[in-house]
């Protein structure tokens, strides 16, 4: 025998093998063996594995998950609905533990999570594709509208069984269901909303939409308050109401380090595809959210692609496709609690909006930071020496010395030791609501070589202490030879491709401090519509140079508008970019200090107005 022949082709064997799947202490291979369940096979195998060191494998094909036999723990999931959950593949105190496919779908059905992962360490999700047999958002195609009774009949196309009770619309799946809550509505020519989507947007906090059913899959619904009734031909969504329509997330990670997905789909889930808190390194390679092709659907995710709350190390996006969710691509911020208390070197704290509650905060020995909620200034560091909740929605924290912040209502207080930074290159998003990313770090952000198109912002870049109580200001942000793309077509307010807009009122702007550090907006092509492009509060020093503005074929939504306001800005340098359009480009600048506009960019005007937006948040 020829070994030495043998030799190189066992090592290259060996090399393919460890580009697939790798191996691990316990290498096992799970095939389709033809059972209609496969999760008490993959609960035991983890029972069995508490501290990891494991390689799952499955085969090509459909491996089906079922809630009866899954693992069942109560989970308190940041900007997701808290419940009792069952869960498909739960992972507690693990370390290396890779699970992979090879052409591998998993189908799960019910309200079934497909990972929890808490408390790990070298976690790698490789190859595989996540699916529901129905989805979470019912779907259908407007066949008729009569204006006279404000009604359009709805074709479903979900999938979703339907039903009528008491004149009201119920959707269901496999052991759920679901009243009607918040809608939207999609243009089949384009795959994405409509532009000027909130002219078909019915309040139905304000008043329920009555249905009749017409046929086992037809349904009339009445009582429209929108100002337009969708158009017939129209792909009609919804996901149900606020605080019950975020309860099967599909990823969540709680306190995790170095987790890697890889090459793996998600084409639905009942919440966000993926949840990071207080997690520490996370790479995104080939992450995708997006639509199942040829199944006729226009929603992916019921909520954002991928969200992250207090996380450190990096968070890497490299070659993602993100479209047609219903919310962000990314969130990446931190978290304010409303301070109730504060004496000597004691305070109590609140979470300010509801779905954080139950969020775990911050451990003794963080460094935490107290602000003030009107303005955003910090006003103390401090190192805590005790920190513990009071239930879901309070937290008592113990400083290590007397506090010198004199006691306010308007104060609160929070962690940015849990801060990551951030990279997003090679990324597609494209056709969901709300925005492209909203980045709140200080540490280094850089965002290059991506195509945007949503419905809202492109870069939203804010923080506040009064709405959502995310946090925190950024330090050094690039965003740099990116795409944009006709964005902010939603119409219920103006949505700038880079909206800088913390939430500070009149009251708290100006002086010297800027709440957002050093942003630069560099070789970007932007096609959009309307008539603003940046908006930018409380920055340090922006730099906007060598970029390329296209107006595109859509009118303005709202006319009027300079095309870059700067508003009480330290420093901003705009230089080398090009205006395409009808109209000479302005630039607005109030209360900022230096603005230094080149002579001679295409199209913009040479010198700055004043001309500040009048839509954003209590201008």
């Amino acid at each position: 025998m020829n070994t030495k022949l043998l030799t190189p082709i066992l090592a290259v064997l060996l090399s393919l093998f460890a580009q697939g799947c790798g191996t691990r202490s316990s290498h096992i291979r799970i095939p389709l063996d033809g059972r209609t369940d496969y999760t008490a096979q993959v609960r035991e195998i983890l029972r069995a594995h508490p501290e990891g060191r494991l390689t799952l494998e499955f085969g090509p094909g459909v491996y089906d998950f079922y809630p009866e036999q899954a693992e069942e723990q109560f989970l308190r999931v940041s900007n997701n609905d808290n419940g009792t959950k069952r869960i498909a593949f739960r992972m507690e105190g693990m370390r290396r533990v890779t699970v992979c496919g090879h052409d591998t779908e998993f189908r799960f059905h019910g309200e079934l999570v497909p990972f929890y992962i808490d408390s790990c360490e070298e976690i790698t999700l490789r190859g595989i594709t996540l699916d529901y047999d129905v989805p979470f958002v019912l779907e259908g195609r407007v066949i008729a509208q009569d204006a006279a009774t404000r009604s359009i009949d709805l074709k479903i196309t979900s999938g979703n069984p339907i039903r009528v009770e008491d004149g009201e619309l119920i959707f269901s799946g496999y052991g759920w269901e679901q009243t009607q809550g918040d809608n939207i509505v999609f243009d089949p020519r384009t795959n994405a909303p409509y532009y000027n989507t909130a002219r078909f947007l019915h309040p139905y906090w304000q008043r329920k939409l009555t249905a009749a059913m017409l046929g086992p899959d037809t349904v009339r619904l009445t009582g429209f308050l929108s100002p337009e009734l969708p158009p017939v031909g129209s792909v009609y969504a919804d996901k149900g109401p606020f605080r019950s329509n975020r309860r099967c997330p599909g990823i969540v990670v709680h306190r995790t380090r170095d987790l890697r997905i890889e090459r793996t789909t998600v084409h639905a889930s009942g919440a966000m595809a993926l949840i990071c808190e207080n997690t520490e390194d996370v790479t995104l390679d080939q992450y995708d959210v997006r639509l199942r092709e040829g199944s006729g659907r226009f929603i992916s995710a019921s909520a954002d692609a991928s969200h992250f709350v207090n996380c450190r190390g990096a968070i890497r996006f490299d070659g993602c496709l993100f479209e047609n969710m219903l919310d962000d691509a990314t969130n990446v911020h931190g978290t304010y609690m409303a301070v109730d208390t504060l004496s000597g070197d004691r305070l109590t704290a609140r979470f300010g909006h509801v779905q954080q509650q139950g969020f775990d905060f911050a451990r003794a020995g963080d460094t935490l930071r107290l602000i003030d909620r009107i303005s955003l200034r910090p006003l103390e560091t401090f190192v805590a020496a005790e920190a513990r909740p009071l239930g879901d929605e309070r937290w008592t924290i113990r400083a290590a010395g007397p506090l010198a912040t004199p006691p306010s209502e308007h104060l609160a207080v929070e962690n940015p030791r849990n801060m990551p930074a951030v990279e997003m290159r090679r990324c597609t998003v494209r056709n969901n609501r709300a925005r492209s990313i909203l980045i709140s770090t200080p540490r280094p952000v850089t965002v290059e070589d991506n195509w945007f198109s949503s419905m809202m912002a492109g870069v939203l870049i804010a923080g506040d202490a009064n709405s959502w109580f995310e946090s925190g200001s950024v330090g050094d942000v690039v965003i740099r030879r990116n795409t944009f793309v006709n964005m902010g077509t939603g119409g219920e307010n103006p949505q700038s491709v880079l909206q800088i807009s913390p939430e500070i009122p009149t009251s708290g702007r100006g002086g010297d401090f800027h709440y957002h550090g050093r942003i630069v907006f560099e070789q970007n092509t932007v096609r959009t519509f309307d008539s603003q492009v940046i908006y930018a509060l409380s920055a340090d020093r922006l730099e906007i140079r060598d970029n390329r503005f296209i107006q595109s074929d859509y009118p303005p939504i709202f006319g009027g508008l300079s095309y870059i306001d700067l508003q009480h800005c330290r420093e901003a340098e705009i230089s080398g970019n090009s205006f395409e359009g009808d109209r000479t480009a302005e630039v607005s600048a109030v209360g900022c200090g230096s603005v230094r506009m080149a002579p001679g960019q295409p199209g913009f005007a040479d010198a700055t107005v004043e001309k500040p937006n009048t839509y954003y948040y209590k201008q």
